[in-house]
Order: structure tokens, then sequence, then C-alpha cells
């Protein structure tokens, strides 16, 4: 402390020869008209005009931080009350103190947090938003068999399990969530859990590719929350509601026509609530109308839960006609069942109205990409959507043809484009982990499906088909990034499918020990019943 005592001895000598002469000292402003800069600088005073002597505040009383101190005088009798008695100076005061003279290493609690303790909590934290989604619990039937990378795990960081109740410093971040400055201190085991809950849990988050830091700060405060997500009864009740729609529509179609061909959407009926809590939030932030195109999987469900197509309509279909039976609304185009498309002003859960357009598809999955961003432009352009929010595009795929088609690619590198650009696509990713017959590991070389989206810095939102309310946030808050970035984002449902490709296949044949798990797995709707119960 030897520049504290050189500091202190100098201060004190001026004051002593101040009070000599009779007079007090105050700081004076006085300006050198050749510099034109102001200097601070010591008058005297006579005694008559002499200010009030300030009280003399306790220094416990203070709370200045360390931060704020410039006076040598004052440190050195901060340092004096502190070694008396540590608690008499500002907490920050303790910790400068501490790590000043030596005792931070052995002291515990936020005192002894090190610096290389707070730079490996921090390479944890990033850990967790770079690579939390590896850990996530994607797969409803538990058949993957992913390596958890060391990254994530504390010890690579040198904590060990002595550590998890000692509380940690982390108000660094400028953000909202349990990782702000409102709730600074926590102990390892209490940011752990949130970490594990926020990005290993139903819903892995991919975007810490994005190069935008605002766009990646923006899902941060979305996803690292200062509880875990939870809805309310009411919005439980109604997410209840469609998914049993969802599930009763398919499982009256596999009753009444055992035969037919229908590409049901078993194994992933929470698409359904999904697609309706996305439709509706996209109502609330000013879409007014969205044009939507998808594979033959699940379109049935699609038109007639969705789009509202009615039902009487399509199941005439199945039993040979193309037209409804009183001859006006809807009018087939002599294909099959499951290319058709129709169109619906439905009203939302807001109160509003938005119309849906679900374009027909021919069997080539992939080929409506571009005819649904084209559609999409020209409503922009017709309606004068200057800005592109009220007119949306929704894409529906297939994870084989997602990562193997590569009119994807192409429709995904025209939505930036000037000329081409319809301010954001919303794609759902249908993944049933083996698209026809494939396993992922034989289809693609990519760890998921979606990487390709990486490219355009879309994020990605990987969600375990069995959680309907996992699917519905994740669906929500893509609808939120569309309105707010203009720009792509994909949501990939990880599911299953319960029966063969059209139904009358035997798919045991090519996935012998997925379909035997598959056999004895409860649907969504029963998992969902019984969580709420």
């Amino acid at each position: 402390m030897a520049w504290f005592r050189a500091g202190s001895s100098v201060a004190k000598l001026a004051i002593r020869r101040a009070v000599s002469q009779g007079g007090s000292y105050v700081p004076r402003t006085c300006i050198i008209p050749s510099q034109s800069r102001y200097f601070h600088t010591t008058v005297v005073r006579p005694k008559a005009q002499a200010a009030p002597v300030p009280r003399p505040v306790p220094l416990s009383k203070l709370t200045d931080s360390f931060l704020d101190g410039t006076s040598s005088v004052y440190l050195e009798e901060l340092q004096r009350a502190w070694e008396q008695d540590p608690s008499s100076v500002d907490e920050s005061w303790d910790n400068f103190f501490r790590n000043f003279t030596g005792l931070a290493a052995t002291s515990p609690g936020i005192s002894g947090q090190t610096i290389q303790e707070s730079m490996n909590l921090l390479l944890l934290v990033r850990a967790y938003q770079v690579n939390g989604h590896l850990k996530a619990k994607l797969d409803p039937l538990d058949l993957e068999e992913r390596e958890i990378p060391d990254v994530l795990d504390p010890v690579s960081y040198g904590f060990t399990e002595a550590d998890l109740d000692r509380e940690f410093f982390l108000g660094v971040w400028r953000m909202a969530g349990f990782l702000s400055e409102n709730r600074p201190v926590q102990t390892l085991r209490a940011i752990l859990t949130r970490l594990e809950q926020a990005y290993c849990g139903s819903i892995g988050f991919e975007y810490m590719h994005i190069s935008d830091r605002d766009k990646c700060n923006w899902l941060r405060e979305r996803i690292e929350t200062p509880t875990p997500r939870e809805y309310n009864r009411e919005r439980r009740e109604v997410i209840l509601d469609r998914l049993m729609w969802s599930t009763q529509f398919e499982n009256f179609l596999a009753t009444k026509w055992v035969a037919a061909k229908r590409f049901g959407l078993e194994g992933c009926e929470t698409l359904i609530p999904g697609m309706k809590e996305m439709f509706d939030r996209s109502a609330d932030l000013g879409v007014e109308s969205i044009v939507i195109g998808m594979p033959h999987r699940g379109r049935l469900n699609v038109l007639g839960n969705v789009v509202r197509k009615p039902l009487r309509q399509i199941f005439s279909e199945f039993t040979g006609g193309t037209k409804p039976a009183d001859g006006a609304g809807y009018v087939g185009t002599g294909d099959v069942k499951y290319h058709l498309g129709t169109s619906y002003d439905r009203p939302t859960r807001g109160g509003k109205r938005i119309h849906l357009s679900l374009v027909a598809n021919p069997s080539h999955l992939e080929a409506v990409d571009p005819v649904v961003v084209g559609k999409t432009r020209a409503k922009q352009y017709y309606s004068n959507d200057v800005d592109r929010t009220k007119n949306m595009g929704v894409l529906l795929h297939g994870d084989g043809s997602f990562a193997g088609q590569g009119v994807v690619y192409e429709t995904l590198h025209l939505s930036a484009l000037p000329n081409y650009t319809t301010g954001g696509t919303i794609h759902i990713v249908v993944n049933n982990q083996v698209a026809f017959t494939t396993d992922p590991k034989a289809g693609r070389s990519s760890q998921y499906c979606t990487d390709v989206a990486k490219a355009l810095s879309a994020p990605i939102f990987h969600v375990n088909g069995d959680d309907v309310e996992g699917v519905v946030h994740a669906c929500e808050l893509a609808a939120e990034w569309r309105q707010t970035f203009h720009s792509d984002v994909v949501v990939d449902i990880v599911c299953y499918r319960r029966f063969g490709h059209n139904e009358i296949d035997e798919p045991s044949f090519t996935q012998p020990k997925m379909y035997q798990v598959i056999r004895s797995h409860p649907s969504s709707l029963e998992i969902y019943q019984n969580k709420l119960l």
C-alpha cells in the first residue's frame, strides 16, 4: 500500500497549509484563456465567508462503489475500516480489498470467485446457448443415440460437486431473464438447472450461428425467461380441444376407410394445434392472409381442421365423389383428394379473421415451394403491402425432402433478394425420422435435416412432437420472429409415423426396431391428457 501512503501524505500536507493560513479550502473552476480548458484549483476564502462544515457520514452508511474511488485519503480510510470490520464498507469494496490483499482465493461465497472461475462460468453458459440443443429431449421414441458434448459438462471448466451450492456473480448480460443484472448472484446449481430447462428440454434452439447480435439477444430474452414457460388453464383447454380434433379426425378415417390411402398425420397430431396457434398469433401481429404449401402427409387433416374445408366434402371424396352434394362451394380438379387445396376466411382466437389459402400440390413433394412464395409476393404487390407484414407464406416439408430436394435450397436463397423476397417464410418440417424408408444417418450427412437453412442465418427450433405445448410455443415464436425481423424461420417437429407410408405399406420390413416401439407408444393426446389430469 505504498502508493496509498504517498498519496495520503501529500494530501495531508496541503490540508495543514490551508488551515494554518486561517481559511478553508474549497474547489473552484478557473479558466485559462490560452488553452481554453477547465482546471480545478484550490483557493482560500476568509473565515467569514467559509461554507458550513458538512457533518461526517459514517463509512457504514456510504454506498460508493469501488469504481468511483479517486482519493487516496479516502481509500486509506476505507482500508483501515475494512481491516477492522469488513462489513462496515460497501460489498464491492470488500471484494476489492480481498482480491488486493490475496484473501479472495481462500474466501467462500462470492468473495471467493476468482477471475478464472468467472471466465469459465461464462464459457459454460455460452456452451449451453450454442450446443444445448444436442442434449435436448427431441426424439419422442427415445431411439436416437446422440453423444452429449463435453462442453456441457461443468467438470470441463474446473467445477466440482462442492461448487454446486456456491454463489456466483453472473450479472453482466444486460438482459432480461435468469441471466440478468436483476438476479446477479445465484448458486451454480440454480444456474445449471435453468440452463437445462431452457436449452435441453423438449425444444432445442439453434440460433447462435446468426451473426446479428440483436437477433440473438431477442431470442435469448424469450428463451432464458425468469421462470420456465407455462400456459394457464384456459390456454391449455384450447390446446387440448384442438389436439382432440386432430386425433379424432385421423381415428375416424382409419376406422371408416381402412384400406384407403390417406397419408395420415398419426404420430404428429400436434402439428394441428401448433399451426392454429401460429395463425392466431400471426393475426394478432397484423397478418391478414396466409398462403400454405405442403406435401400430402397430413394434408387432409390440415384441410379439415385448419383451413376448414367442409368435412362432408372430404368424406365424399373418399367414396368417389369430387364435388359437394349441394353443388356449391368447393369444386374438385379431378386429382386425388390428398393433392387438393382450398381457401377460407378463418376466425382467430383473438377475434380477428385471417384468409388461408392451401395451394394444390402434386406428388413431387417440394414443387409447390416457389409457387407459394410467388403467390405470396403477388398478393403483397397487388395489395400494396410494402412492409410485407400483411401477407405471409407458410411451407410444410418432410424431413427427407427438406434435406434432399434442390428446390428447397433454391427457394431459400431467393428469400432475401430484393425482387423476390416476401418478408420471410415460416417453414415447418414434419420430421418422422424415416422420410420414406431411410434412417437419418443413411439419408444425409448433416446432424439435422434442417441444417441447409443455416446458410440463411435462419433460427431453427427443434421440438419433440409428443409435447404439444412445446410445439405450440415454437410455432408462436416463429410467427413473432417473422413479423419482427421479416426473414425465414424453421420449426422442426421431431415425431414419428405410426403406420406405413400410405397406411397400406408394412413399415416393419425396413424399421423393425422403431415400429416395435411405436406399437406400444401412447399418442400425443393420451400423453397430454395424463399430464393435465
